[in-house]
């Protein structure tokens, strides 16, 4: 059904070398000068300073705090009384998880979701379960400038059988067969199912559930023979939170799933795990700071996806937040929620306004959910924040988003990989 999406990809950053002998005036072709802007590097740990940045094919060329001397066929962008910060992530969405049957109509639905992230400053997305090859499409249309949206990079789902026989009963496609989405057991031939997901371009495993502490173990060792990340849920029934840290995965997902780690591991399945939730279990800091403590010892980053989680009614998961944030946990910003079709406002501002009001984050530490550790969590080290050689994925902003974090998601212009696309 969609075998005619399948293309020959170029699934890999083209990355464009400048020579450190080049004079500025060689290379000027989509060159562009920000002048005299307040520069919000994305990186808590440094304070915003007055400077101006020189992009030039597709790259941060310069940023300098004195006066940049350019050659001709620059385009020059008066700054003053403007911010400055690195285009925006959402590392938890599912771009492909929609009926695929109809592939005109899915298309449609999701160039308009694309266009609107962008124009709220999201320039690059962690798709963390669907369908490859109708992602790697997207990526290469968005790479070619023939489709606008956010860079994408996306997983391969990992569960065990019967996960994926419950969501394919009453349905024709049987899933858990495919690349991208596959039922592992202890019988099956990990490694050759993980080379055979990064065939099909993934950058990540998604571990999601159904596993035992040995499985997950396999799966970790051979993503890690294939350069490939590993991206957790924080329970796996039967595995806990702290089974998956203990192995140094790249991250774990949901604030609210992290409250399973207080049930034995005997009890752990689903159905025992919410009945505990709805008799209204509550949070215990001795079980959980331990935790927390080793996912900072073990790097393992945090999207903790509370917007979802408080639409659900579960509130608890910004006391779990509040935890992992005051332990020194990484925290990255990820909705797992449905983007609008037309020009709303993106649920990753709902996202992240409850990280500053409702779990004592910083505007910095906000922006830097969004921006470093993102681009860290995400295995990418050419963007993130803003630096000389990095990649020039750019929001020119108003207003001081340090003061006011919508203004993160209302900018004046928005530069994807040194092209202004809005």
């Amino acid at each position: 059904m969609i075998q005619h999406l399948i293309k020959k990809l170029c699934l890999g950053l083209l990355l464009l070398h400048i020579g450190a002998g080049s004079s500025l005036a060689q290379k000027n072709t989509n060159s562009i000068l920000l002048h005299n802007a307040t520069i919000i590097d994305g990186r808590s740990n440094v304070r915003p300073y007055q400077a101006s940045i020189l992009i030039q094919d597709g790259f941060i060329r310069a940023i300098s705090k004195k006066k940049i001397n350019v050659g001709r066929n620059v385009q020059e962008i008066d700054c003053t009384g403007k911010y400055i910060v690195p285009g925006l992530f959402d590392t938890h969405i599912h771009l492909a998880t929609i009926d695929l049957s109809d592939i005109e109509k899915a298309r449609n639905a999701t160039d308009k979701i694309l266009e609107n992230m962008l124009q709220h400053g999201i320039t690059t997305v962690r798709d963390m379960a669907g369908n490859a090859p109708y992602l790697a499409q997207y990526k290469q249309e968005i790479k070619s400038g023939a489709k606008a949206g956010p860079d994408i990079f996306y997983a391969a789902q990992f569960a065990g059988p019967g996960y994926f026989e419950m969501f394919s009963q009453g349905s024709r496609i049987k899933m858990g067969n495919s690349p991208w989405e596959r039922a592992v057991s202890d019988t099956t031939d990990i490694a050759q199912v993980v080379k055979q997901a990064k065939d099909a371009g993934v950058t990540a495993i998604k571990t999601y559930a159904e596993m035992s502490s040995e499985l997950l173990e396999k799966i970790v060792r051979a993503a890690r023979k294939q350069n490939l990340l590993v991206w957790s849920h924080a329970t796996i029934y039967p595995i806990k939170p702290s089974d998956a840290v203990s192995l140094s995965v790249n991250s774990i997902s949901h604030a609210a799933d992290v409250i399973f780690e207080q049930i034995p591991s005997d009890s752990l399945n689903i159905s025992y795990a919410w009945e505990r939730v709805y008799e209204g279990i509550k949070v215990d800091p001795n079980i959980l700071n331990p935790l927390f403590t080793q996912m900072k010892e073990n790097k393992v980053f945090f999207d903790p996806t509370v917007f979802h989680a408080t639409n659900n009614k579960l509130d608890y998961s910004l006391e779990i937040l509040k935890l992992a944030h005051g332990a020194g946990v990484k925290i990255v910003a990820g909705t797992d929620w449905i983007y609008p079709e037309n020009s709303d406002m993106v649920p990753l501002y709902n996202e992240v306004s409850l990280y500053q009001d409702r779990a004592g984050m910083t505007p910095l530490e906000v922006l830097e959910s969004l921006t470093y550790n993102a681009a860290q969590v995400t295995g990418l080290h050419d963007r993130g924040y803003l630096k000389k050689g990095l990649r020039a994925d750019i929001l020119i902003l108003d207003s001081d988003p340090l003061k006011n974090l919508r203004s993160l998601f209302e900018p004046e212009k928005v530069i994807q990989a040194g092209h202004i696309v809005k």
